[in-house]
């Protein structure tokens, strides 16, 4: 019965192996394009993920517990408009992420029929980057 046991554990780590043998040529493939080489791409890109992170370390260190929802955004015309608890600030630097990954994927499609495109997608996603982390340091501001 040990025999058996050990025989397939040796398959289950033969497979895993295998897995991510494949998941690295894949990282590979993608990381070896025209794409990554390029730049700007690649300085606006580390640019976009730094602001983005220092988003996330922003609202990390400004966690204040509180029963009393907070301001999550306020316009001049009507004033607050919408209140929450404070896990819901994390939605702003998490759609920055993702907008980050979403612009780089679909650059990374375009780079080589239109890499104009491309530059423009990498360059949206930084601009959108600064006016994320402004946004949140004002929210942050507001509810101190």
């Amino acid at each position: 019965m040990p025999e058996k046991r050990e025989k397939s554990i040796k398959i289950i780590i033969r497979r895993i192996f295998i897995f991510v043998k494949f998941l690295l040529s894949g990282f590979k493939l993608f990381f070896s394009n025209l794409f990554w080489k390029d730049r700007l791409i690649v300085n606006l890109t580390a640019l976009s993920l730094l602001l983005n992170m220092s988003l996330w370390i922003y609202f990390f260190q400004n966690k204040k517990e509180s029963d009393y929802p907070i301001i999550l955004h306020y316009n001049l015309i009507f004033g607050v408009d919408y209140l929450g608890n404070y896990e819901k600030i994390y939605f702003i630097s998490f759609v920055g992420l993702i907008l980050i990954l979403f612009n780089s994927i679909l650059g990374y499609i375009l780079y080589n029929k239109e890499k104009l495109a491309s530059y423009f997608l990498i360059l949206a996603a930084f601009i959108v980057q600064v006016f994320l982390l402004v946004a949140g340091y004002l929210i942050v501001g507001i509810n101190l």
